[in-house]
């Protein structure tokens, strides 16, 4: 299983950037239990990164046995039809019956920008990379091919040191930040961003917690997407709206499709990671 907390809970300092917006650090871990003492030792503020918020590590482990009686579960409609396998659904719909017989009060909700995540997400990551990976130029950080001159050697570093699919990335995300286009493609992403965090702040009026699966499919071979990238892109259905939110996360396996582990995701509020790791000491009852 694994956390992604509250942007800002844990500190960047040392991580490689890729999107400084979107980039969070959090565990993962064989139970509930061991991600949250974990969440715990590496949370907290940090003076090194702006971005770090200024309090304390959230107390998530002494809440692992509140229980989800009264816990209000909103099952988000929109990350539980076109595009989601039906075998993941079945073992969605049968955690959040799970949730249900133990107390819970589980609804549908509707966040509709989610159907623009993917789009907007796809702007802001490769443009943030873009400009973050910009530094790898054999001069100031990492690989250096030499050459006959500044040029060629700063092109040849870049071919040997990124990989298609970073090369792909950051090309999209220059073509997205150029003159002319920024206002057309990364302007409107951040205003469709904006749209997604208006709509989970009004379903949480609603909601503690808001349940999808974590991937619309289970597992699929090493290699087998790499001729179809857009077909790639389209995994990340499920787990983006929460980036982009900035929004803490939960995923842990609620059984298996052909053999393989579903992933069963639940989001809270910001800086309450405790509605999660403190409510789901439940894990034992949603292997159905």
């Amino acid at each position: 299983m694994g956390v992604k907390s509250t942007y800002g809970t844990v500190s960047r300092v040392g991580l490689v950037a890729y999107g400084s917006s979107l980039d969070q650090i959090g565990p993962f871990a064989a139970n509930v239990a061991d991600a949250a003492l974990l969440l715990e030792v590496i949370g907290g503020h940090d003076p090194g990164d702006s971005t770090s918020l200024n309090r304390p590590a959230p107390d998530v482990s002494k809440h692992l046995d509140d229980g989800v009686d009264g816990l209000r579960v909103g099952v988000i409609s929109e990350l539980m039809g076109e595009g989601i396998a039906p075998e993941v659904v079945a073992r969605i719909r049968a955690a959040a019956q799970a949730l249900e017989a133990a107390g819970a009060i589980v609804e549908e909700v509707s966040i509709p920008s989610i159907s623009a995540c993917l789009s907007a997400y796809y702007i802001v990551a490769p443009a943030e990379a873009s400009s973050n990976l910009s530094r790898y130029d054999g001069v100031r950080y990492g690989n250096r091919v030499e050459a006959a001159n500044v040029t060629d050697m700063m092109t040849a570093t870049r071919t040997q040191g990124f990989g298609d699919e970073v090369k792909r990335r950051i090309m999209l995300g220059t073509y997205a930040l150029s003159a002319g286009y920024y206002d057309a493609f990364y302007g409107k992403a951040q205003k469709v961003r904006r749209l997604v965090s208006d709509d989970f702040r009004a379903a949480f009026a609603r909601f503690d917690i808001l349940v999808s699966p974590t991937s619309p499919t289970v597992a699929f071979p090493i290699g087998s997407r790499v001729a179809a990238p857009l077909a790639l892109y389209m995994r990340d259905l499920c787990p983006i709206p929460v980036n982009l939110a900035g929004l803490p996360a939960l995923s842990i396996p609620c059984g298996l499709s052909n053999g393989l582990p579903v992933g069963f995701q639940l989001r809270c509020r910001k800086n309450r990671v405790r509605e999660l790791g403190g409510r789901l000491g439940l894990v034992d009852f949603l292997k159905v």
